[in-house]
């Protein structure tokens, strides 16, 4: 007897063409989703940084208000431990800036690193808190002017 084949037999998976096809568009899929994750990051990091800042900024607010006009000489005597447990850090999430929680006295020294600025009391800018970056945000905003 001869040998016989089945003739409705059906080979089952995938062409090598359609695995190409799939693997482009998986491909193209991630080139789109990942710049938009990362931006949605940097946009959240922001986001909690300004929550922050209007934390700080109402826990000095509350300090002169319970001491009759009289700010906190520096965030951390003022408002630490009786408002906040610890200072709240500054995600600022581009520009390679690591999360900071510290306070700088003054506005004046670009090499200071810490997160937040608070300005001694020579400053006519006393009783201000803000973010120690000078980068534009997500929006095109100078991060220190928030």
């Amino acid at each position: 007897m001869g040998c016989f084949v089945k003739k409705n037999h059906k080979l089952n998976g995938f062409t090598l063409i359609e695995l190409m096809i799939v693997v482009a568009i998986l491909g193209t899929l991630a080139a789109i989703a990942v710049p938009r994750f990362a931006e949605l990051m940097r946009k959240a990091k922001e986001g909690s940084t300004k929550g922050n800042l209007g934390v700080l900024r109402s826990c000095i607010k509350t300090y002169y208000a319970k001491n009759e006009g009289i700010y906190p000489t520096t965030m951390t005597d003022g408002i630490i431990p009786e408002y906040l447990e610890e200072l709240p850090p500054a995600r600022i999430g581009a520009y390679e800036h690591p999360e900071r929680s510290g306070e700088t006295s003054t506005d004046n020294d670009a090499s200071l690193t810490d997160g937040w600025v608070y300005p001694d009391s020579s400053s006519s800018m006393f009783g201000n808190v803000w973010v120690n970056c000078t980068h534009p945000d997500t929006k095109g905003i100078i991060i220190s002017s928030w």
